[in-house]
């Protein structure tokens, strides 16, 4: 019965990360000099028949100093996704002392993941890229092809972020089957 509780609250906390569309900004003023492991990256070119999230955009590129500034602002986004879900973790570890539950099913590492970019200039000029992030390929040629899967928790979510305006948004995290 407890299983059962815990899967459901599990399944709920999931799909109700998922759905948060708010902005999550990150404020900081000056870019951390990070090490962008290009090995974990596709940039993907966009096409308007596949990213149908992306309305009256071009195709741009990204530069060194883009990809600088995405992995700060995606570290950011994702610390303050973490925050929230580490304290829901906390609550539910506290009420549920003995239920088997992995912080892992919460948290999100980074590091454990591979990353698509798919980089546009929106009708403001300014440059705007979506990150599909995975920490599973399944066989499929991720540098070349979206991996786009159904459930899967948090080994698959996506995001944009605007690169002019300094924000991610639209984090969906999939849910559980």
């Amino acid at each position: 019965m407890t299983q059962i509780f815990v899967i459901l609250v599990l399944s709920f906390l999931t799909g109700f990360s998922s759905c948060d569309n708010k902005k999550t900004e990150n404020n900081n003023s000056d870019l951390k000099a990070v090490q962008v492991d290009y090995s974990k990256i596709a940039i993907l070119p966009f096409d308007s028949t596949q990213y149908w999230d992306f309305k009256s955009c071009e195709r741009a590129k990204l530069n060194s100093s883009d990809m600088i500034k995405i992995e700060n602002l995606l570290k950011g986004c994702i610390d303050i996704y973490n925050k929230g879900l580490e304290l829901e973790y906390n609550q539910l570890k506290s009420k549920n002392k003995n239920a088997p539950i992995d912080r892992n099913d919460f948290i999100i590492d980074l590091s454990k993941y591979r990353r698509q970019y798919v980089a546009v200039t929106n009708n403001k000029g300014e440059k705007v890229v979506w990150i599909n992030c995975f920490c599973v390929t399944h066989g499929i040629k991720w540098k070349k092809e979206v991996i786009f899967v159904l459930d899967g928790g948090n080994c698959y979510f996506n995001l944009k972020i605007n690169l002019a305006k300094r924000e991610c948004y639209e984090l969906m995290v999939n849910g559980e089957a």
